[in-house]
C-alpha cells in the first residue's frame, strides 16, 4: 500500500521511507505483544484485588485459566465489576461467554483498558486439590496464584509486566524479575510465567537462598511459620545442597534464560496440604498439628522441590512414566529428609511401612491396574506414587548389590540431568529400562513386564534384604527391622539406600 502511494519517490526519500517502515513495524510488534497489569490492594479492603489491565487486542476474546472446574466460570467466578474502555475512555461492551471467557464488542486496533476486582472468597468453597492452589488470606497478607488473578487476551504475549500498589508496609514476593528501576514492577517472559506463579503480598517474612543462576525464595505469612524462620532456612539449604550434589547442578529446565526463581509459600492452615505451580510451591501446615503432620509438610516441600530436577530439568515423554517421575521423586524426597536429619534410621523405616506401604496396599488399583497407567495417578496415589517409590527403591538396592555398592540409581538421575537438562528432548520407558539394566548388569525387561506394565502386586519386602533389613508382610502391614549384625556390603547398601 505504501509503495503504491510512493510510485515515484525522490532518491533522498527512499532511505527515510524504509527507515520509517522498519521503525513502525518494530514498534507495532512490541505493542501487539505487550500487556500490562496493575494490582491495587488497599488497607481498608485487603481481600479485594483491583486489577487494571491494558493491551492492544490480538482478538476480541478475554479469557482466564480453566482449571477451577468446580465453577462454571472457573476462576472468573471470583471476578466482579468488569469494565472495558477504549483509548478515548469510551466504554466498551463486554459479553459473558460460556466458561471463563468474555467477548469485547467491536474491532479494536488501539489500546484497551479492562478493570475488574477479584474478591478473595476462595476459602468459602471446598477445593478438591486444596486451598493451597487457589487463594487465601492470613493475618499477615494474602496469597494468590497467577491463574486466580489474571484475565488474558491473545496467546502470543512475550512482553508482560505486573505492577503492585500495596498499602504500607506491605511487600510482594513473586518469582518474577524486577522490571527496570521500579521495585514494585515485575516482568515475565510469557503467559506460562504469569499463570503458573504464586505470590504473597503483605507483611510476611522472606527467606532468599541464592546459588549461581538459581534463587529459592520462601514467603512465611503466618505467626506459626514466621516463628520457624530459622528452621525453614536450615531445611531449604540442606535439601538444596543434597539435590545439587546428587544431580551435579542447579535445576536446568528447557529454555532457561538468566536466573531461575522458585517461590515457596508456607503458611499455617486447618489441614496440611501442598501443590506445585510451574517452578513454585505452596505448602500449608496444620495448626497445632502433631509431629507426623509437620513431617508431611516438610515432605511436600522436598517432593515438589525435587521436581525442579525430575520433572522440569528432565521429563518423560508419556504419562506411562508417572510412576518414575512421582514415585522415584518420593524415594529421593525421603532420602533428603534423612540426609538433613529430619528422619533417623527408625523413623525412616516407620514412614516406609506405616505411611507409604499402607497407602500402596490400600489402593484399590493394586492388582487391577498397571503402574504405567499414569493418567490414573490422581485417583491412585498409592499405586503410582507409592508403588513407583518401591520400584525405585528396589532397583537402587539391586544395582548396589550387583556392583558391590559402586553404582546406584543416583547414576541414572545424573545421566538424565546431564543429557536432558536445558533441552526440550524427553526420555522414554525403553531408555529407563535399558539404563537400569546397564547399571545392574542384568536385563530388567521381565521386571518391567511384571510390575510396571503388568498388574502384579509389588513385593518390596523381598528386595529389602540385601540392605541389611528383615522385612515381611503380615495382615497387609509391612514389617521392617534392621538386622542385628550387618555385613560390610549390607551396611554400605543400607546407608546408601537411606541417603547418607
Amino acid at each position: 500500500m505504501l509503495f503504491n502511494l510512493l510510485k515515484k519517490p525522490s532518491l533522498w526519500l527512499i532511505p527515510m521511507a524504509f527507515s520509517s517502515i522498519g521503525s513502525n513495524a518494530n514498534e507495532f510488534d512490541i505493542d501487539q505483544n505487550k500487556i500490562t497489569y496493575k494490582i491495587t490492594i488497599t488497607e481498608n479492603e485487603p481481600n479485594v484485588a483491583q486489577i487494571h489491565m491494558k493491551f492492544i487486542p490480538q482478538d476480541s476474546i478475554l479469557y482466564m485459566d480453566g482449571s477451577a472446574r468446580a465453577f462454571e466460570n472457573s476462576w472468573g467466578h471470583f471476578l466482579h465489576d468488569i469494565s472495558a474502555y477504549d483509548q478515548h475512555k469510551n466504554k466498551v461492551n463486554i459479553v459473558q461467554l460460556q466458561g471463563p471467557k468474555w467477548k469485547l464488542d467491536g474491532d479494536h486496533t488501539s489500546p484497551i483498558t479492562v478493570t475488574y476486582n477479584v474478591h478473595l472468597t476462595h476459602p468459602n468453597y471446598t477445593w478438591s486439590g486444596g486451598i493451597d492452589g487457589a487463594a487465601y488470606a492470613t493475618e499477615h497478607g494474602v496469597f494468590y496464584t497467577g491463574r486466580s488473578l489474571f484475565m488474558l487476551n491473545g496467546t502470543q504475549r512475550n512482553d508482560i509486566s505486573v505492577k503492585f500498589d500495596l498499602p504500607k508496609p506491605w511487600k510482594a514476593t513473586t518469582p518474577w524479575e524486577v522490571d527496570g528501576k521500579e521495585s514494585n514492577r515485575y516482568a515475565m517472559k510469557g503467559i506460562d510465567d504469569l499463570l503458573q506463579s504464586v505470590m504473597f503480598l503483605g507483611t510476611h517474612k522472606e527467606i532468599k537462598i541464592k546459588r549461581k543462576d538459581f534463587e529459592l525464595i520462601f514467603a512465611l505469612g503466618t505467626k506459626e511459620t514466621m516463628e520457624q524462620e530459622e528452621e525453614y532456612k536450615e531445611i531449604a539449604n540442606g535439601v538444596l545442597n543434597y539435590y545439587v550434589n546428587l544431580m551435579g547442578g542447579n535445576p536446568n529446565p528447557p529454555n532457561l534464560k538468566g536466573t531461575l526463581r522458585s517461590v515457596v509459600v508456607v503458611n499455617a492452615w486447618d489441614t496440611t496440604d501442598g501443590e506445585a505451580l510451574g517452578n513454585n510451591i505452596s505448602v500449608l501446615v496444620e495448626k497445632d498439628g502433631d509431629e507426623f503432620s509437620k513431617l508431611i509438610s516438610r515432605f511436600i516441600f522436598a517432593h515438589e522441590f525435587f521436581h525442579l530436577w525430575n520433572g522440569k530439568s528432565f521429563s518423560p515423554n508419556s504419562d506411562n512414566l508417572e510412576w518414575f517421575k512421582e514415585g522415584v521423586t518420593n524415594y529421593y524426597t525421603v532420602k533428603s529428609l534423612y540426609h538433613i536429619g529430619i528422619l533417623d534410621d527408625e523413623s525412616y523405616l516407620n514412614v516406609l511401612s506405616d505411611f507409604f506401604y499402607k497407602r500402596y496396599i490400600d489402593d484399590d488399583g493394586v492388582g487391577t491396574l498397571a503402574m504405567s497407567e499414569g493418567e490414573a495417578k490422581h485417583d491412585h496415589w498409592g499405586l503410582v506414587y507409592g508403588g513407583g517409590m518401591f520400584v525405585g527403591m528396589a532397583q537402587d538396592i539391586l544395582i548396589r548389590n550387583a556392583t558391590n555398592n559402586t553404582k546406584s540409581l543416583d547414576m541414572l538421575m545424573r545421566a538424565f540431568y546431564q543429557k536432558y537438562g536445558g533441552s526440550e528432548e524427553q526420555y522414554d520407558m525403553d531408555e529407563v529400562c535399558q539404563l537400569l539394566s546397564d547399571l545392574s548388569g542384568e536385563d530388567q525387561s521381565s521386571f518391567f513386564d511384571t510390575y510396571i506394565h503388568g498388574t502384579a502386586k509389588f513385593p518390596i519386602e523381598t528386595y529389602l534384604h540385601p540392605a541389611g533389613l528383615d522385612a515381611s508382610v503380615n495382615d497387609g502391614k509391612l514389617l521392617i527391622k534392621k538386622k542385628n549384625h550387618l555385613k560390610t556390603l549390607e551396611q554400605d547398601i543400607f546407608y546408601g539406600f537411606l541417603g547418607k
